[in-house]
């Protein structure tokens, strides 16, 4: 993939994963990890070339779990799009440890905390909402559960109920801390934004064919459970797509000619020396869908401890844009053109406005 290339190429991470999925059905229409390894010849790789990251790695998603806070918000009526929270002091201490965003906000709403990644904001959000509505999403969403995917070696992750919460649990989790996901986990949440509500059980293969091209087995009806309500769905794909716009943290998500809804996250990594947080060891992502109004597919990708830049609008947005963009090519989805009125005009022929941008 394009994108993996320019990825290794400028960041030197130790890994990654990207995942697409039809985010209607489930079905996993591409899925890749780096390092890889050739399986004609799996005896001469290491294990860790060998793993499927997308099921097996688990990892402290950041902002990409702001998803729970913004979703319960809406729909335990907590709040709006345009609920105003104060972010001007740009830090927040909660079970002594202190919270803070990367810059001061001042005031912001909902919808802003979501397009800047206010970490302020968002446990501001998370403590209005309180444990118990706050776990009831992050579980509503499937985390701490598996998939249910046909693959061997997923692994269900953490997500630690209210009764065995610290004092600093509720600000920590707002923000995507002590709580461990699957790649393919988060792709699922961000599917139910993407598909109206529905929380899907992703799947690999569609049928089995005989020798003789006869179908031995075919996968049923997709698996869809409502979770939340259109409504909601509504508010949040507004939110999402103005964190790929002007303003929000991952501009270089974008995809010319098509509106990208979206979410940045990183996270710092667990020192295995020390037992702490590491100062240069991050964990960057993007996870999103386009197009944004009527999704051809959702994808994520997670990038472990790359060199040179952390950030996931900086690190792993770029990629999503790539593979999404050749992705879209592939399939012969017409750009949209906004216009100089902001008028949606659908038919454009032409696509492939990043092809020489360097990422």
């Amino acid at each position: 993939m394009k994108g993996y290339n320019i990825l290794f190429k400028k960041w030197k991470p130790q890994a990654a994963t990207a995942i697409m999925m039809d985010p209607h059905t489930g079905e996993i229409l591409a899925l890749a990890n780096r390092p890889t390894f050739d399986p004609n010849r799996p005896g001469t790789y290491k294990a860790a070339n060998r793993r499927d990251r997308a099921v097996t790695d688990l990892y402290e998603p950041g902002s990409t779990f702001k998803i729970v806070m913004a979703t319960a918000a809406l729909e335990e009526k907590i709040a709006t799009l345009n609920t105003k929270v104060d972010c001007s002091e740009g830090e927040i201490e909660v079970g002594g440890i202190r919270i803070r965003d990367s810059h001061k906000h001042g005031v912001l709403t909902l919808k802003e905390i979501i397009q800047k990644s206010s970490n302020v904001g968002a446990v501001k959000m998370t403590l209005k909402l309180g444990p118990e509505k706050f776990y009831k999403y992050a579980k509503i969403f499937g985390f701490g559960d598996k998939t249910g995917i046909d693959l061997t070696g997923e692994v269900s992750g953490r997500v630690k109920p209210p009764q065995s919460w610290s004092g600093t649990t509720i600000g920590a989790m707002a923000i995507g801390y002590e709580v461990m996901v699957t790649p393919l986990q988060v792709l699922r949440a961000y599917s139910v934004i993407a598909n109206g509500g529905y929380l899907v059980k992703p799947y690999v293969v569609a049928k089995i064919l005989g020798p003789d091209g006869r179908v031995l087995r075919q996968a049923g009806r997709p698996e869809r459970v409502r979770v939340i309500s259109g409504e909601t769905v509504k508010r949040l794909r507004e939110a999402f797509i103005t964190v790929t716009e002007k303003g929000g943290t991952a501009l270089r998500a974008s995809v010319y000619g098509d509106t990208v809804a979206g979410k940045t996250g990183t996270s710092r990594m667990i020192d295995p020396r020390t037992g702490r947080y590491s100062r240069r060891d991050f964990v960057s992502s993007f996870v999103g869908f386009v197009p944004a109004d009527d999704p051809l597919f959702a994808l994520i990708v997670v990038i472990w401890k790359p060199e040179g830049g952390y950030y996931g609008g900086q690190v792993a947005a770029p990629v999503f844009s790539a593979i999404a963009e050749k992705a879209l090519t592939y399939k012969s989805i017409p750009m949209e053109d906004r216009g100089d009125n902001n008028i949606l005009v659908v038919g454009q022929p032409v696509r492939g406005g990043r092809e020489s941008q360097d990422f």
